[in-house]
């Protein structure tokens, strides 16, 4: 009769995790850059002198309802704030 004896040794798995770490930080790296990319938000610029007086405008018109007077009020400053700023 004969014996086997099976022997097992530890595989070294150091390489192979040390590769997947890296192809994470690859992976998210890669992932960050084409996100900023995609996704980059336009720098925010000043307002036209137009666009600030539409905004008081539009603001009279919530108010017009409520307080006639208010609103006349910031319709008049949107109008003088137009003509006085016009280049």
């Amino acid at each position: 009769m004969s014996t086997n004896t099976l022997q097992l040794t530890r595989a070294n798995h150091a390489p192979v995790s040390s590769a997947l770490q890296e192809l994470f930080t690859a992976a998210t790296n890669l992932v960050a850059a084409v996100s900023a990319t995609l996704f980059k938000t336009a720098e925010p610029r000043a307002l036209t002198v137009f666009e600030e007086a539409e905004q008081v405008r539009k603001m009279a018109e919530a108010y017009a309802d409520s307080d006639r007077g208010f609103a006349a009020d910031l319709f008049a400053a949107a109008d003088r704030h137009e003509m006085a700023n016009r280049k």
